[in-house]
């Protein structure tokens, strides 16, 4: 896919291409842990994209009577002390919890194709979502509605 990082196109498609990343970063990671299943001494590894997500979208302020505002330009009024944007960046963690096999690996493969199947739902969803707002911006550019 080529870059488009300089193109913006606004925050709810780039909170969604946040988690499209997020997704693809989970299932080459459930993919190496069943790959890895029969290596002795393998332990698993999950990347906990979803709370880097909401680290990084930040919608829920601090007082309910108050909706703190963000400048993220310098040509911005700077008001209040709002926090600066928190970068998405999900980082793989290794999971050491209990070994499941006398091997000493503790990669359960059903677990791992459970969750392979709730991430693909969770990545279509959002391919989806993302597709119905290139839509709406399709119709916003050419005026036209289908």
């Amino acid at each position: 896919m080529p870059d488009i990082n300089g193109l913006e196109f606004g925050s709810t498609i780039d909170t969604l291409g946040n988690a499209l990343t997020g997704a693809a970063m989970q299932n080459r990671q459930i993919a190496n842990n069943i790959a890895n299943a029969n290596t002795p001494g393998f332990h698993r590894s999950q990347v906990s994209f979803k709370e880097a997500l909401a680290d990084a979208v930040d919608g829920t302020p601090a007082d309910s009577d108050s909706l703190p505002m963000i400048s993220d330009d310098d040509r911005q009024f700077a008001t209040g002390q709002a926090a600066a944007p928190v970068p998405f960046d999900p980082q793989p963690q290794t999971d050491d919890t209990m070994k499941m096999r006398p091997d000493g690996s503790n990669v359960d493969v059903d677990r791992e194709m459970a969750e392979l199947s709730s991430n693909s739902a969770y990545q279509q969803t959002m391919a989806q979502l993302m597709q119905t707002q290139f839509g709406r911006l399709r119709e916003a550019i050419t005026e036209q509605t289908k």
